[in-house]
């Protein structure tokens, strides 16, 4: 693949995931990526990834607790649905989901180091509030965390710096990296209101190692601005990102930091979406696999991934 092509997959499976009534987790924000994601395939700039839906969920066993698969993969066409939490549920249409993009991360986990190459994964249910133990958070299973620990198992050598801007901290994706990852082998950083959801992200469990290794929370005000986040970005988070000099680089992008959002209290607009697409470009070195999280206003979150993909192209 050239460097200036991207390739991207929808996860139809996804539309039918239920979240329930009236949930602002619907099938509409897959449904208004779509038109997104298409014009880029008729231009030539990428191609739709040919999702082969696994049999069973095995790609998470090893950074899910067996338990919490096992109830997951008991979601038989005549299960009935079942509330993780007051805003996370699940049933047979979630497996459904879940199984096919298990094929992507079985695809993704074999790409080798060093190849370059560009993946958005618009999917649902979304992922980065999933920790080892379960879900949570309108979040069944970490996608991210789970490629993470299996591009590691294929080359223990793999450095992997994970990049979460989802207005919420990911806490799920923090708990298995720090778990199961040896420490020296990834860099977390994490842009997210604080204090807000899920609670966690203070920043007090920020270090740093030799290589810049590590963890770096960067809690945010309510109201941060554009301008605020291009100073995160060049002063914090882009000397660190230089520093560690990952492999493969996977990011949770969440969208719901746009002033338009219904439930960030934010005010990024798409000038700063676009820019974090631009870093993606000017830094690849191998794998950049980007996972769709939060976006809950859906001509904002058009909007938003447009642009994030625009900066990446560098339209």
């Amino acid at each position: 693949m050239s460097r200036s092509q991207a390739d991207y997959f929808f996860g139809y499976a996804g539309l039918s995931h239920d979240s329930g009534p009236d949930h602002p987790e619907s099938p509409a924000r897959l449904s208004c990526l779509l038109p997104v994601l298409e014009s880029r395939v008729k231009k030539g700039k990428g191609r739709f990834l040919d999702l082969r839906p696994e049999p069973d969920l095995s790609a998470y066993r090893a950074s899910h607790d067996f338990h919490h698969v096992d109830f997951l993969e008991s979601l038989t066409p005549s299960a009935p649905s079942v509330n993780l939490d007051g805003d996370t549920r699940v049933g047979p249409p979630t497996l459904r989901a879940l199984r096919e993009i298990a094929g992507a991360l079985r695809d993704l986990s074999a790409v080798p180091t060093g190849t370059v190459r560009r993946v958005f994964c618009a999917l649902r249910p979304p992922g980065h509030h999933a920790h080892f133990h379960g879900g949570m958070g309108f979040c069944a299973l970490n996608h991210l965390a789970a490629l993470a620990v299996l591009r590691v198992q294929a080359n223990p050598s793999e450095t992997i710096l994970v990049l979460d801007f989802d207005v919420h901290h990911g806490n799920g994706t923090f708990d298995i990296l720090t778990r199961l990852l040896p420490q020296q082998q990834f860099l977390f950083i994490s842009t997210h209101r604080y204090p807000f959801y899920p609670g966690t992200g203070s920043g007090r469990e920020n270090r740093e190692g030799p290589l810049g290794e590590g963890v770096l929370d960067i809690p945010l005000p309510a109201g941060t601005d554009d301008e605020d986040y291009r100073t995160v970005l060049e002063e914090w988070i882009l000397p660190r990102w230089d520093r560690f000099a990952p492999a493969t680089v996977l990011v949770s992008a969440g969208f719901d930091g746009h002033v338009a959002d219904p439930l960030g209290d934010m005010a990024l607009t798409e000038k700063t979406y676009r820019r974090i697409g631009e870093v993606l470009a000017e830094r690849e070195r191998g794998l950049s696999a980007c996972f769709l999280e939060g976006g809950y206003s859906l001509p904002a979150l058009a909007a938003s991934v447009d642009a994030f993909l625009s900066g990446w192209e560098r339209e």
